[in-house]
């Protein structure tokens, strides 16, 4: 053998073909496709076997199926074995191949893969070939459509539902041999020998030794006794009553048979099917019936006779396959239009379109729908019924279900009980047990209350409202008084359904009601209001006082609360004044006071109370640090002597005080855009002055007269920065070359400037200003055509600010100006003309 072709020329080749397998190397030419007899698994390649397991999976053939289909085709047995330890090897992953990823022990060939399922279920060519035997697992599936309401129909739409035949089944005893089915003949005992013969187109098998013996059309149990008969000339021991030999006849492959589908078939035509097909797996093949056919009535015609009346309710309601025999070659299954077919919807388990035969009646429907759900109204069945002209509706009682005969296109409408029960009471609010209570028997106000295990404590008892649903559905409340009903019986009445018994709590009805307490307490803030509380209740509940709260002066103010009243009046509130115990004891004026709804207490701070003070100095002292004022009049000279004095190197003209003080954040913006304005500096490098600000203060003269005016009066937070002695100044804002340089004695500002390049073009010379060391500023002065400079001292900074810039006039302004000038000039000339 040599040459390569497809596979399409051979079993392996065709299932690789029908599953859009590339054509592959093969072993011989000329083979027929029917024909497998020649195949050799061992010139098959890893990579061939496992493409041919990967189509088998995605489609839903199994391994056994497989091997059944080539033994079938005549493919030897120690070919079958070899190819079946092939695949175990590659399912175990005993390869380097890729077939290592296909495992069938633990994969399901049923995971079908369907943009890969372009074939037809079945095959309706007219030659008979293994390719049309096996597009029987290569089906694509119809999808359901929602629209179709028939019942049954669905299962023929379903993909993971399918009749496939099982071809690894016993062979049926009375399944009917016939040409090209192959039988396996295996004899044992004191003879051994094995037969695989085929039944050829005659209905011969052809044993050596004996001849032919004619099988066709006989089962296998006839077949069995025909052909012991016949090999008991041969084998002597097969006879008699104490036989040494024994015999066994199975069918090895099957053939194909042609069964043709007529009548209301979605798709109609002749199919070639596995010869142990049923008449449920042919309907399966050919999609199930079209919209106008029927499941109740599926006859198969067998050499013009009628064998079989398949009802497909029996087997979808109770599972019945009484009438789903075995197909035989030639035979004609048909499917007739329906007769009835009737809707039911609404309250049943099971709402669809459903095919009725002519005996049928409204019960059968009903019972075909699964029966009643449980809220379905039963007693009136409402059936919408076409007379030729129009629809007409149609009450129909209960009772009469078994006798209603039901006509092809009616609606029958299961409607569900009402929304309403009709013993039903309901009690809330203030109740122990509310919710919904029975009136069975006949049910008072009392009684009701009795069975809800009484009122609460809050119950409001001066009046409570009855809900009550009247006949034309509108509702009426009734107001009672409780106190008088439980108290006389003879004003209890009964309720009726549906009545809702409404009692209030005396909490619903009034505000909420919270006391306040403020000022120097731990948690300040609302608290309800509980009844009989006093101030000391109020303040334990507010987590305690403060060190820093006052025992002597505590105010409650409460509400002026006059319902009567027909005036105004002048008084807001009504204040009263306690003191309190430290130890909040029970024994003074404020103990015995109870608070009232509303009342706001208010703790307020002992004036003897001071928390310290602390104040900073840093720089040339002796001790810098934190330092906390003894009293409100200490001053910056008091500070300095208690830190020690000033060292050598401090420079007493450069000392300042920075002073935290509060500033909105309008103000804060307006300064920093000023400052920006006048200055090169970053606005990121001048943003200190958000809560700070610093003071020029005169070191020197606050040393030389303490306690004077320059000695300043210190506050909490406040700064002394004294720094050494500095030998530098600073330039910034509109120079050419901002710079710090050293500081020369008695040199003038114009000499600084010199030193950073001089004034740019834009520069502002006569705003120039100078920021002394102490936080103090001195700007430029002009008398008459000279310009005065501030000095210059150590740690000063030189700022020269710049011009603002012009804009010259646009367009529309100047026209508006003329405009403006105009009628000036119009004026003018108006008033002179006037008073000549």
């Amino acid at each position: 053998m040599s040459g390569s072709f497809t596979f399409k020329n051979s079993i392996l080749i065709i299932i690789l073909l029908i599953f859009s397998i590339l054509p592959i190397r093969s072993q011989t030419q000329g083979i027929n496709q029917n024909d497998l007899s020649k195949i050799q698994v061992d010139q098959l390649s890893d990579e061939q076997i496992a493409q041919i397991l990967s189509k088998a999976q995605s489609s839903g053939l199994t391994q056994e199926q497989l091997i059944a289909a080539a033994k079938s085709r005549g493919m030897p047995d120690t070919e079958i074995d070899k190819l079946t330890t092939r695949i175990n090897k590659l399912s175990s992953g005993n390869t380097n191949s890729d077939s290592q990823k296909f495992n069938n022990k633990t994969r399901s060939y049923r995971q079908l893969d369907e943009q890969k399922l372009n074939s037809k279920f079945y095959s309706t060519e007219k030659d008979t070939s293994v390719q049309e035997l096996f597009s029987l697992f290569n089906k694509k599936k119809k999808t359901f459509r929602p629209e179709d309401k028939l019942f049954g129909f669905s299962i023929f739409y379903n993909k993971d539902f399918s009749f496939e035949p099982n071809l690894n089944i016993p062979t049926p005893k009375n399944y009917q041999l016939g040409v090209d089915d192959q039988i396996n003949i295996d004899i044992w005992g004191a003879s051994q020998m094995n037969y695989a013969l085929k039944i050829t187109p005659e209905g011969n098998i052809s044993i050596p030794n004996i001849g032919p013996i004619f099988l066709n059309g006989l089962s296998i149990e006839e077949a069995t006794i025909k052909i012991k008969k016949e090999l008991g000339r041969i084998y002597s021991g097969l006879n008699g009553s104490s036989p040494n030999t024994f015999i066994k006849i199975s069918l090895g492959a099957i053939r194909s048979i042609k069964v043709n589908m007529v009548g209301e078939i979605s798709t109609p035509g002749t199919y070639t099917l596995p010869s142990l097909a049923s008449v449920f797996n042919a309907l399966y093949a050919a999609e199930g019936p079209s919209y106008n056919g029927t499941l109740r009535s599926v006859k198969v015609i067998r050499e013009n006779k009628v064998i079989a009346d398949l009802d497909f309710y029996d087997y979808l309601l109770n599972g019945i396959q009484e009438n789903n025999i075995h197909l035989n070659d030639q035979d004609v299954i048909i499917i007739n239009p329906y007769i009835k077919r009737v809707e039911i919807k609404g309250m049943v388990k099971r709402p669809a379109m459903y095919d009725l035969i002519a005996k049928e009646s409204l019960k059968n429907l009903i019972s075909y729908a699964g029966g009643f759900t449980s809220k379905a109204y039963t007693e009136r069945i409402k059936i919408t019924r076409y007379t030729g002209i129009q629809n007409k509706v149609m009450d129909i009682a209960f009772s009469l279900v078994d006798s209603f005969k039901m006509q092809n296109g009616d609606v029958v409408t299961i409607d569900s009980v009402l929304n309403r029960v009709e013993n039903r009471v309901e009690i809330k609010g203030a109740i122990l047990r509310p919710g919904t209570y029975s009136i069975d028997t006949i049910l008072t106000i009392k009684q009701l209350i009795n069975k809800a295990k009484g009122l609460r404590g809050d119950a409001f008892m001066s009046r409570a409202s009855i809900y009550r649903t009247q006949e034309n559905l509108t509702m009426e409340v009734i107001s009672i008084d409780l106190n008088k009903i439980l108290t006389d019986e003879k004003l209890d009445f009964p309720l009726l359904r549906e009545d809702i018994i409404l009692i209030p709590s005396i909490f619903d009805l009034k505000e909420e009601y919270f006391v306040n307490i403020e000022g120097e307490v731990n948690k300040p803030g609302k608290f309800f209001f509980v009844s009989n509380s006093t101030i000391e209740d109020l303040i334990i509940r507010a987590g305690g006082l403060l060190e820093s709260s006052s025992y002597a002066k505590v105010e409650i103010a409460r509400r002026i609360k006059n319902n009567m009243a027909l005036n105004t009046s002048d008084q807001i509130a009504e204040i009263f004044q306690f003191q309190i115990s430290p130890d909040l004891k029970l024994s003074n004026e404020a103990s015995k006071f109870a608070l009232q709804p509303f009342d706001q207490v208010f703790i307020r701070r002992s004036p003897g109370y001071e928390m310290q003070n602390n104040i900073r100095i840093d720089g040339e002292v002796a001790f810098p640090g934190h330092y906390s004022l003894s009293n409100k009049k200490d001053k910056i000279s008091d500070i300095i002597s208690r830190a020690g004095g000033l060292t050598s190197d401090a420079y007493v003209k450069g000392a300042r005080l920075v002073r935290k003080i509060p500033i909105d954040k309008k103000q804060r913006l307006s300064t920093l855009k000023l400052i920006a304005a006048h200055s090169k500096e970053d606005s990121t490098k001048i943003s200190n002055i958000n809560d700070e600000s610093t003071i020029g203060i005169e070191l020197d003269k606050i040393l030389k007269y303490p306690g004077s005016e320059y000695d300043l009066l210190l506050q909490k937070n406040d700064s002394i920065i004294i720094p050494k002695q500095l030998q530098t100044v600073q330039l910034t804002g509109s120079v050419i070359y901002p710079i710090t340089v050293r500081y020369i004695k008695k040199t003038g500002l114009k000499n600084y400037i010199s030193q950073a390049g001089g004034f740019t073009p834009d520069a502002k010379r006569s705003k120039a200003f100078v920021i002394y060391a102490n936080g103090s500023i001195k700007r430029t002065h002009t008398y008459v055509f000279f310009r005065k400079f501030p000095r210059i001292e150590p740690g000063s900074e030189i700022i020269v600010p710049k011009k603002p810039e012009r804009r010259g006039l646009s367009i529309g302004e100047i026209i508006g100006l003329t405009s403006g000038l105009g009628s000036l000039s119009s004026v003018i000339l108006s008033i002179i003309l006037l008073r000549k």
